[in-house]
């Protein structure tokens, strides 16, 4: 929101409270996800899987505060063009491609530890079509890469940690599908409500990321400067992105607290019929 007047022209760039707003907003988003996911994984410690589960999005939440710091156009004041560079690549990658790999072991623990219940949930051919869908897209972005930030990057590793991170992002999208699939078939509550926000988390990244790649490719027929809105929507929409993260462990960990409220109430009212 800080850029808004200035990408639309109406005032000067004012860069650095820009870099300091985001990387803060994105950063405190993420420490509320850490503690909350913590939390939640604290109450599993008699079920396995859906304690590696919170805990691997934990992980992948604080290895994404560092691809916020990382990421920060702050640096710039200290390393004379960085965020333009290909080292700002570079290490950019080396935080998503753990963050990523964390947040799909974090899915897919989820989709066991329900699974193993056996409540019956089936995944419909509709949610086969979009997950095909997603790798087709994964692939193409992969054989025409041009449009990928770091593919001319001098840093082999930037090149090929960006290709690895589309991949584990597309293999989380489907896996989230399957969660969503799982939400839906609960109807409705708070557990519901978190995994549609973690589906909603990890399509939102992956449809970013496909953007991005299509603005890319269009840049030398379409100059960024000729899209002004779209520029912002990008921007805009990333920072939403961390606090979807944050709205997944909150919902879920407002059901403990609804449950201990409900729990406390029960006692009460056994407590009160007790010493009538």
């Amino acid at each position: 929101m800080v850029r808004m007047p200035a990408q639309l022209g109406l005032t000067s760039r004012h860069w650095i409270m820009e870099g300091a707003t985001r990387t803060i907003a994105s950063c405190v988003a993420y420490a509320l996800a850490i503690v909350l996911n913590l939390e939640i994984a604290n109450e599993y410690r008699n079920a396995r899987w859906l304690r590696v589960a919170w805990l691997a999005l934990a992980v992948n939440a604080g290895v994404s505060i560092l691809r916020m710091l990382v990421e920060s156009s702050l640096i710039n004041l200290a390393v004379e063009r960085y965020t333009g560079s290909p080292l700002f690549g570079l290490l950019q990658h080396l935080a998503i491609v753990p963050a990523n790999v964390f947040l799909l072991l974090g899915l897919i623990a989820m989709w066991w530890a329900y699974h193993q219940v056996g409540l019956g949930f089936t995944i419909k051919p509709l949610d086969y079509a979009i997950i095909a869908g997603i790798l087709v897209l994964m692939c193409a972005l992969l054989i025409f890469r041009e449009g990928l930030s770091q593919a001319h990057s001098p840093f082999f590793a930037g090149r090929y940690l960006q290709q690895i991170g589309l991949v584990l992002l597309a293999l989380s999208a489907a896996s989230s599908l399957v969660l969503q699939r799982m939400a839906m078939q609960m109807g409705g509550g708070k557990l519901a409500i978190a995994l549609r926000f973690l589906t909603l988390y990890t399509l939102v990244r992956g449809v970013l990321v496909l953007f991005q790649a299509w603005q890319r490719t269009l840049a030398s027929e379409m100059p960024l400067s000729s899209l002004p809105l779209f520029q912002l929507f990008l921007e805009f929409s990333w920072q939403v992105v961390p606090w979807i993260a944050t709205l997944a462990a909150a919902y879920r960990a407002e059901l403990t607290v609804h449950a201990a409220q409900e729990l406390a109430q029960q006692r009460a009212s056994k407590a009160a019929l007790a010493s009538a």
